[in-house]
């Protein structure tokens, strides 16, 4: 039965959180900063996993889980729209190249040389320049980016302990 209630929990989990997001975006580096967009993604749902399992019974040995993810620092986010009102056919055609230009730089690499000066681009653009486009959820914002910019975080969590009051299915 272990297994049937941890097939119908993921079902359930991949239906309500329907968006992937890389990154945090917080106001400020301070811990009781305003949080504009919260991190979804592939470690999160490692941990809600965990947390499934040991809700359902299941024991872990005590080790912990290690994540890096990235924190980035901006002014309010501006709302610029979603995919049709800036890409589609009467669509925001400066908007879409812009982002598109933006995105450029974060492709996968095949040299050397080429990481080094998307790298370059994405410094100029991000810290000298203060912008980031963000898509988050469907649609696009613009983060006015403010120092210090980006904060790569490391953490290790432990492998849960069940519990009685589990969230979800």
């Amino acid at each position: 039965t272990m297994f049937n209630e941890m097939a119908k929990w993921v079902k359930y989990d991949n239906e309500t959180g329907i968006y992937y997001e890389t990154w945090t975006v917080q106001a400020s580096p301070d811990k009781k900063s305003v949080v504009w967009f919260d991190s979804y993604e592939c470690s999160k749902f490692i941990l809600r996993t965990y947390q499934k399992l040991a809700d359902l019974g299941a024991t872990f040995n005590k080790i912990q889980t290690n994540y890096t993810s990235i924190i980035l620092f901006s002014g309010e986010p501006i709302y610029l729209g979603n995919e049709t009102s800036i890409f589609g056919p009467i669509g925001n055609k400066t908007l879409a190249a812009a982002i598109r230009d933006f995105y450029y730089p974060f492709k996968p690499h095949k040299t050397v040389r080429e990481f080094f000066m998307d790298l370059l681009k994405i410094i100029d653009r991000v810290i000298l320049n203060h912008q980031f486009y963000l898509f988050y959820n469907l649609e696009y914002w613009f983060l006015p980016m403010k120092f210090p910019y980006l904060k790569v975080v490391y953490e290790e969590v432990p492998l849960p302990i069940g519990s009685e009051t589990s969230s979800g299915v």
